[in-house]
């Protein structure tokens, strides 16, 4: 480029001439930063996909590990050394390396969602109305799918019902020996029924891994 008094127009041509250049120099800086976006949203996908798998694979592991301790647990009518409890207190447990805790409970300590009497129905932020009128919505003998759809249609807040409600329980009445640590406090008006002489025959399986 040259700087004088001369003509400009050859300076103009240059300077034009440069625009489609700086143009595609933009593009390829703007196709750049998305391809290296989608890259590392790529990157953290198959890291979160891979975390998902190794933890399915561990909790899988776990549950082989814990079928013999949970039998002894269910056929002793009180806790043993070395099992886990029956009302959700965490067991520790290790799997490659990781450190898991294992919350196994007695699906009849739950408040069984659909036949719980109004009393134990009170024991979670519930109201016994919206329950009603999700039921009578349902056709005779039928259930949500899900555990979710059927606190959302009870009007029931998923996060401070976590772990104290089940819609596989065979009745209404709690065994009150097997209560979860949080509906202890509050399940102290009930009083104990014939749940409580009866063998446990079921549980439900909760995985956490600690700092997780």
């Amino acid at each position: 480029m040259e700087i004088g008094n001369g003509p400009s127009e050859p300076s103009n041509r240059h300077g034009f001439a440069l625009l489609p250049t700086l143009a595609l120099l933009l593009l390829l800086a703007a196709i750049t930063l998305a391809l290296q976006s989608r890259s590392q949203t790529s990157l953290r996908l198959l890291s979160r996909l891979t975390t998902d798998l190794h933890d399915r694979a561990a909790q899988d592991a776990l549950t082989d590990r814990l079928r013999g301790l949970v039998g002894d647990a269910m056929a002793s009518p009180a806790p043993l050394p070395g099992r886990p409890r029956l009302d959700g207190t965490p067991f520790a447990m290790d799997w490659a390396g990781q450190s898991w805790q294992v919350r196994v409970q007695d699906v009849e300590g739950l408040v069984e969602l659909y036949l719980a009497a109004p009393e134990t129905l009170a024991l979670l932020p519930a109201d016994a109305r919206a329950r009603e009128a999700a039921l009578a919505a349902l056709p005779p003998g039928t259930r949500f799918p899900t555990l979710a759809m059927a606190l959302a249609r009870f009007g029931i807040d998923p996060t401070q019902a976590a772990g104290l409600v089940t819609q596989s329980g065979r009745t209404g009445t709690l065994r009150l020996s097997t209560l979860p640590e949080d509906l202890r406090p509050r399940a102290k008006v009930l009083r104990p029924g014939p749940r409580e002489g009866e063998q446990i025959t079921r549980v439900q399986l909760r995985f956490e891994k600690p700092g997780g």
